[in-house]
């Protein structure tokens, strides 16, 4: 199942801005802005599709990676 998704918006002056979106967490066939999932610790709406992409990271399931650099002094 698709965890997030980039929709395109466009106001009603013409211009366009793309939001991130992920299914709610309760009722899973919604599509919501992500905040709605996430809370206000990151943005969700981008003025470029470009940006929007190097976002969707922080909303698709993309794990963490951890790579020990030192150990025992």
């Amino acid at each position: 199942m698709v965890k997030a998704r980039i929709v395109e918006r466009t106001r009603p002056d013409g211009t366009k801005q793309y939001v991130i979106q992920q299914r709610h967490f309760l009722f899973f066939w919604h599509w919501v802005d992500a905040w709605v999932n996430s809370g206000a610790d990151r943005c969700d709406t981008f003025n470029t599709f470009e940006k929007a992409k190097e976002n969707l990271c922080w909303f698709d399931g993309t794990k963490w990676t951890d790579r020990v650099v030192q150990e025992g002094l």
